[in-house]
């Protein structure tokens, strides 16, 4: 692995209309927000709530408050590198033996390129931070 960051997800619920999240993106937009990720639906029975990764936590929370958008957060870490076949399988071992419970991934590969998502347990945030800075 190349690189990696631990990240702030945020979560929100928006109203389920058309347009709502193109009217949340051209806000963020205006606002310069860089966002790294959204992912999830914004209603149903899987819905806890849209998420948003941005490439600042604080100028996210900013945001939000500015326009009165509620949230809440979670850790995540994001990990970044050259793509080899086998590094998502290698990734998710280091982190099974250690015993660390992963909650949700989200993995891709583009141009060469991967990027992985992963949520963990509150409480194995510290011992995932502590193995992904030894390998």
């Amino acid at each position: 692995m190349s690189h990696w960051q631990q990240l702030t997800e945020f979560v929100v619920r928006l109203p389920h209309r058309a347009g709502e999240l193109a009217r949340l993106t051209a806000q963020l937009r205006a606002a310069k927000v860089e966002v790294l990720s959204y992912y999830g639906p914004t209603e149903g029975r899987s819905a806890d709530g849209f998420h948003i990764i941005p490439a600042d936590a604080e100028q996210f929370r900013e945001f939000a408050a500015k326009i009165g958008l509620g949230t809440w957060e979670e850790s995540c870490f994001h990990i970044t590198g050259k793509y080899r076949g086998g590094d998502l399988v290698g990734t998710l071992d280091a982190i099974s033996q250690e015993g660390i419970n992963i909650q949700f991934v989200n993995a891709f590969e583009s141009g060469g390129q991967m990027g992985i998502l992963i949520w963990v347990d509150d409480a194995d945030v510290d011992r995932l931070t502590k193995l992904l800075s030894v390998v």
